[in-house]
C-alpha cells in the first residue's frame, strides 16, 4: 500500500460569511492511494471550529499510517479507531474505494445502493446585507432551496424577507452556526413563519442547548455543531427535529450510515451537510445523501476551483455520473490541482 497526503488551500469565489467569522479559503486534505494495481483519492476539509487544519489532519494519517495493516479488513479496523474528524474521513473512503475495487463493484453497492439519484440541494448564502442577499438569491435561478447565514442581528428578519420577496419560489432555510440567543430566536420566530421558513439549523451554541429543553419551535430545528458523533444523538433527539450529519464531523461514510439509521429510529429527519471542500470530497457524502430527508452538498458552486470528476448541478439538483464511482487503476488515476505540501508513506 502506498498512500500520499497533500495539503491543497482552496478559495471561495468570494469569502463567505456566517456568524462571528469570513472565510475566504480553506485548507483540505487530500490523500492518494495504490493498492495492488487499483488506485484511489480522497478529500477531506475537517472541522475548522474544533481546530482542525490540513496540516493536522495530515499529521493524524501519518499516525495511522505507523502501525497500518497490509490487509483491507485490517485497514478499516484500524481506521475506525481514529478519533473523529477529517482525517478518519478521508482514510475511510480510501478504503471504500479499494474494497469495491478488489470486488469489481461501484463504491455505492457496498452501501447497498443499485444505483445513485440526483438529490435537491440547499444553496448557501452568506451573510450579508438584506440587498446583498437578495441579489444573491438571484444568481441561483435554478435552485429549489436556498439555506441563509445569519448572525442574531437586528437585521436577520430583513434579510429573510428580502431574499423571500425575489425568491418567492423556493424552501427557505436559515443557519444561525450558534450566533443567536434564545431570545433572539423566540423574538424572529414570527418573521421565519410569516416568510414560510421551513428550517432553523443550530440557532444557539452547542453548550447552551439546554436552553431548548422547555422551547418548541414550530419550525424544525436540527443540528449541526451540537451533533458531532453517535455519542451525541440521544441529547439531540430531546432538543432537535433534525440531524446535521456530516462525514467530516463523525468520520466519514462507515461512521454516517449507522448513525443516519440511528437518528431515524429516534424520530429525527435526517440530513446531510458537507464542511466545504471540492466535488472530491462530496463523492461518499452524495452516497449518504441517499437516504437523506434534506441534502445540502453545494460546496463546490462556492469554490473557484473544483476536482475532477465534478459534481453536476442541474435544476436544483446535484449529480455524479456513475462513473465517478467505478474501480480506478493506478495507470488511470488523475490527480487534481496544485500541491503545495506533499509527504508519501507506504503501509
Amino acid at each position: 500500500m502506498l498512500i500520499s497526503t497533500f495539503i491543497d488551500h482552496i478559495d471561495f469565489k468570494q469569502p463567505l460569511s456566517i456568524a462571528g467569522r469570513t472565510l475566504a479559503g480553506q485548507q483540505v486534505l487530500r490523500i492518494s492511494a495504490r493498492y495492488r494495481g487499483w488506485a484511489a483519492e480522497a478529500e477531506a476539509a475537517g472541522v475548522f471550529y474544533l481546530g482542525e487544519s490540513g496540516a493536522s489532519m495530515q499529521q493524524q494519517v501519518q499516525a495511522c499510517l505507523a502501525d497500518l495493516p497490509s490487509d483491507l479488513a485490517g485497514m478499516w479496523q484500524r481506521v475506525q479507531q481514529m478519533p473523529p474528524g477529517g482525517a478518519r474521513n478521508a482514510l475511510d473512503w480510501i478504503v471504500w474505494q479499494l474494497e469495491a475495487a478488489q470486488r469489481g463493484v461501484p463504491a455505492y453497492r457496498l452501501a447497498h445502493l443499485p444505483g445513485l439519484r440526483a438529490r435537491t440541494t440547499m444553496v448557501t448564502l452568506g451573510v450579508d446585507s438584506a440587498e446583498a442577499m437578495a441579489a444573491m438569491a438571484l444568481q441561483y435561478p435554478a435552485a429549489r432551496a436556498l439555506k441563509l447565514k445569519l448572525d442574531g442581528s437586528a437585521e436577520d428578519a430583513v434579510r429573510v424577507a428580502a431574499v423571500r420577496q425575489v425568491r418567492p419560489d423556493v424552501r427557505l432555510s436559515v443557519d444561525a452556526n450558534e450566533g443567536w440567543s434564545i431570545a433572539h430566536l423566540d423574538r424572529i420566530m414570527g418573521s421565519l413563519l410569516e416568510q414560510r421558513v421551513q428550517l432553523i439549523e443550530q440557532p444557539l451554541p452547542a453548550k447552551d442547548d439546554a436552553a431548548l429543553d422547555s422551547f418548541r419551535s414550530p419550525i424544525p430545528l436540527a443540528a449541526d455543531e451540537s451533533l458531532q458523533t453517535l455519542d451525541d444523538l440521544e441529547q439531540v433527539a430531546r432538543r432537535y427535529q433534525v440531524a446535521n450529519i456530516k462525514l467530516d464531523k463523525c468520520g466519514g461514510l462507515s461512521a454516517a450510515l449507522p448513525l443516519a439509521a440511528s437518528a431515524r429510529r429516534l424520530g429525527l429527519r435526517v440530513m446531510v451537510g458537507c464542511m466545504g471542500g471540492r466535488s472530491m470530497a462530496l463523492l461518499p457524502a452524495f452516497i449518504a445523501a441517499q437516504e437523506a430527508d434534506l441534502v445540502d452538498l453545494d460546496a463546490p458552486l462556492l469554490m473557484a476551483t473544483d476536482s475532477q470528476p465534478a459534481a453536476r448541478y442541474h435544476e436544483g439538483c446535484i449529480a455524479f455520473d456513475a462513473a465517478a464511482y467505478a474501480p480506478a487503476t493506478a495507470s488511470a488515476s488523475t490527480v487534481t490541482t496544485s500541491v503545495p505540501q506533499a509527504q508519501h508513506a507506504s503501509a
